[in-house]
């Protein structure tokens, strides 16, 4: 009797919403029936809100007549009898965003191109995969507005309609908030399971994802929006928005022209990290836009071309550095540093790396970020004949390419002979980590003209391999074009006080000489957070680790255990599993998630983030200050990379210090 009771109050409920639905559409005598039905679809779910451009006839076919604005997002709604040329669409996208430009929501604003533009047919057509709009007819219209994932909180949502209603006089709004309710709970029924997942969805708005898909701040929205016609550059310290602002670029770029898309990095797994939430802002777009890393990029362009190449063996390349040390390199060469890896790394990253072919060219260089072990002319002429020369030959021996050898050959072919269906545009991000000839492969990438459709995203500061470069070298004009964001809306207060303090000196200018602005100078806006350390020696780490992550009571889904090194990393993880706590690489992370632990070293986690981040590290020794050569050269990069680990964390931090 009870379950009757409960079926009479909903259908009772149901028929009161179905007439206030029928009252108010009833008073716009514009509206044919099928229009009504249409617009009845939000109006029946409880926190949609719809906006209705008053009208003397029949709803126009050119442009947008009315918005469905609820926790599913914006959908402008044209009625149609066919799916009009993609000139006319365009110029319904661009008048459908104009309504909704510059809205302020808090702090920030409404991102206009996250509109969607639905085409209300007699009966639904398939589209391309690349269209800007989607059609829809009776059946169909509910599943596009209600299946989704929230982009709107209520009250946002509220909010957006509202003031966009305020704004315009033309614009007649009706909210489902005005709808006559009933007092039992069972009412809540005749939405559909849908509609109970409510509170679920809009929990999800917690997360970043969730608003910055749906707002940016106006100096974000800004940098979407300028002409750069060229290269430009997006700087800022961790946390900023910068990647945010680059996808959305993307988006509206999608949303707006032809063309394909490419969005790479030298992390190999950050572009599939960045690809989910692309496809969210523009889900028309998958088949226009790439996200792959550089080198696999280079890789299939050589192949492609039928360039010969030898694709590059980690193991082979260190074997063949090392007997070239161990020859020659050590006896000249370990008087002034006696790290090999140091001497690695002035081969790879400013030899190879800027593409230097002669040993005159190598002493006239600028060895930026590399010159406190200073190198004058016999020096560089000396490690030129003992460790690079050798070095090459045991290469060319085994018939072996290096990553800027493989680099080196697709600059050459590019140059020989431009992509025949060219980029409209190209994004690259955590730029500072590229080395100058990668840079210059981006610049071709895009085209290689000072017009070149190129957006580089990155932050001096978070540099986690030795050396640096000034722009100019790599041949890309950018003064005039960049831009610095300030405001810090991944860290919370705690976290980014305790990250602010690490010392982070960086040799990668931010705008092409300009001074770079840094972590300790942004505005936090996200209050609250923990961050905490703790001392003890190195043979405790592991217990330590799996301790503290026990402790802190977190979901494992949101903690991640960034490391320094490889090795590092599988240690901890065979730890963790000890102690049976899930875990998965993040070689192999895309930001999908499971309940499991993240594994990994910083410079796969560039990029990323999460809302905890535990990271075990050697207690420094001397204040970096204090040091000299070589030694200065590994404090100052062990800083930037502790930087970049800790400001992965949204919400809470540990830090774990060991000492001998």
């Amino acid at each position: 009797m009870a379950y009757r009771r409960g079926i009479a109050v909903v259908n009772i409920a149901f028929e009161q919403r179905r007439q206030w639905v029928e009252r108010q559409l009833g008073g716009l005598a514009f509206l044919s029936a099928t229009h009504r039905r249409f617009l009845s679809i939000p109006l029946m779910r409880s926190g949609w809100h719809v906006l209705v451009e008053r009208q003397d006839s029949a709803p126009p076919s050119d442009r947008a007549w009315a918005f469905a604005i609820g926790p599913g997002g914006v959908f402008a709604l044209v009625c149609t009898e066919t799916v009009p040329d993609e000139h006319r669409i365009r110029r319904m996208r661009v008048r459908a965003e104009e309504v909704f430009g510059n809205l302020m929501v808090d702090r920030n604003r409404y991102v206009p191109h996250m509109i969607d533009l639905v085409l209300l047919l007699p009966r639904a057509v398939p589209t391309a995969a690349e269209s800007s709009f989607s059609t829809a007819d009776l059946t169909t219209l509910p599943g596009m507005l209600f299946g989704g994932e929230a982009r709107l909180s209520r009250q946002h949502a509220r909010i957006v309609a509202t003031r966009a209603a305020d704004r315009h006089t033309w614009a007649e709004l009706i909210s489902s908030d005005s709808a006559p309710s009933n007092q039992p709970a069972t009412a809540d029924a005749l939405f559909g399971a849908g509609e109970l997942r409510d509170d679920e969805r809009t929990k999800a708005l917690t997360r970043p994802f969730s608003e910055w898909m749906t707002f940016l701040d106006p100096g974000q929205l800004e940098l979407v929006h300028r002409n750069f016609n060229g290269p430009a550059r997006f700087s800022g310290p961790a946390g900023t928005g910068k990647t945010v602002v680059a996808l959305h670029r993307m988006a509206r770029f999608a949303k707006h022209s032809p063309g394909r898309m490419l969005f790479t990095s030298f992390v190999k797994t950050l572009p599939t990290y960045h690809k989910s939430g692309f496809l969210q802002l523009a889900p028309h777009a998958e088949d226009r836009a790439e996200f792959l890393g550089l080198h696999a990029w280079t890789k299939r362009l050589l192949h492609e071309r039928h360039v010969t190449f030898v694709d590059p063996d980690v193991a082979a390349i260190k074997t063949a550095f090392s007997r070239a040390w161990l020859d020659t390199g050590r006896d000249h060469l370990a008087a002034i540093e006696p790290s090999p890896t140091y001497w690695e790394d002035e081969i790879h990253r400013v030899i190879k790396g800027r593409g230097i072919t002669d040993v005159e060219q190598y002493k006239r260089i600028d060895r930026t970020g590399r010159n406190r072990i200073p190198l004058d002319g016999q020096r560089r002429e000396i490690l030129w004949r003992t460790l690079f020369e050798p070095y090459q030959r045991n290469l060319r021996k085994r018939g072996f390419d290096d990553f800027s050898d493989v680099v080196a050959k697709a600059i050459a072919e590019l140059r020989a002979a431009p992509l025949d269906d060219p980029y409209g545009l190209v994004v690259v991000d955590e730029v500072q980590d590229f080395t100058l000839m990668e840079l210059r492969l981006v610049h071709q990438i895009a085209g290689g003209e000072p017009s070149a459709p190129l957006i580089l995203v990155g932050d001096g500061q978070q540099q986690v391999y030795p050396g640096g470069w000034r722009l100019s070298d790599a041949g890309i004009p950018i003064v005039g074009r960049g831009a610095v964001l300030r405001t810090n809306y991944r860290n919370r207060k705690a976290v980014h006080d305790y990250a602010k303090q690490v010392d982070a000196t960086n040799s990668v200018d931010d705008l092409d000489g300009a001074p770079g602005f840094v972590l300790r100078d942004t505005e936090v806006v996200l209050p609250g957070g923990i961050a905490t350390s703790h001392t003890f020696p190195r043979r405790e780490a592991h217990t330590q680790l799996v301790q503290a992550i026990t402790d802190s009571n977190l979901p494992w889904s949101d903690i991640a255990v960034i490391t320094t090194t490889n090795s590092q990393a599988t240690r901890f993880t065979a730890a963790l599993r000890r102690a049976d706590i899930p875990t998965v690489s993040l070689e192999r992370f895309d930001g999908t998630q499971r309940d499991v632990v993240k594994v990994g070293t910083v410079h796969r986690a560039k990029g990323m983030d999460f809302p905890a981040v535990f990271h075990v590290t050697e207690a420094p020794t001397a204040p970096v200050a204090e040091l000299t050569g070589g030694q200065r050269d590994r404090a100052e990069l062990t800083g930037r990379q502790t930087m970049v680990a800790l400001t992965r964390a949204r919400d809470y931090i540990w830090v774990g210090f060991t000492r001998d």
